[in-house]
């Protein structure tokens, strides 16, 4: 082998591994930004949808975990679109799109129903404290109306 074909080899070979390093610091900094985005600031997680005295503390730890949840589900999608990005094919970005889709609807069905469970158990908890007795739920026949909230008697449902 001569000199020169020795120097053309070694220099692709630096160019490679010049290559494969931007592309490491690339990812490392794009996680690292993700990461800084998925963070929640401490004023957003002060700040609860379930505010009040008709909500007891259990719902609001239960809000901040789902928030956590969906949080740590985001940075997981952003880190494995990152790692999808370097298939020149495109295949990974197309399965993950899915599997990141199913997983963000699993996520939501699963804190619906938890969410809703706890809602009922502060609602039971509330009409108790305060002595009243909890209405069964009746179906009413479509046009039948009843005292809304507002005061006005309305179809039920209608807004």
């Amino acid at each position: 082998m001569s000199e020169e074909e020795h120097f053309s080899i070694e220099s692709t070979m630096k160019n490679h591994a010049a290559h494969i390093l931007a592309r490491l610091i690339l990812a490392v900094s794009a996680t690292s930004v993700l990461a800084a985005c998925q963070s929640t600031p401490r004023f957003v997680a002060e700040a609860s949808g379930s505010e009040g005295r008709e909500f007891s503390n259990e719902t609001r730890q239960m809000e901040q975990e789902l928030m956590t949840e969906a949080a740590t589900l985001g940075a997981i999608q952003g880190a494995a679109g990152i790692a999808a990005s370097f298939d020149r094919s495109g295949v990974a970005g197309m399965v993950l799109m899915h599997a990141g889709q199913g997983a963000r609807n699993a996520l939501m069905r699963k804190a619906d129903e938890r969410m809703r469970e706890q809602m009922k158990k502060d609602s039971a908890e509330f009409l108790r404290q305060y002595g009243i007795e909890e209405e069964p739920d009746t179906e009413m026949a479509p046009g039948a109306t009843s005292a809304c909230a507002s005061g006005f008697r309305t179809r039920c449902g209608s807004r």
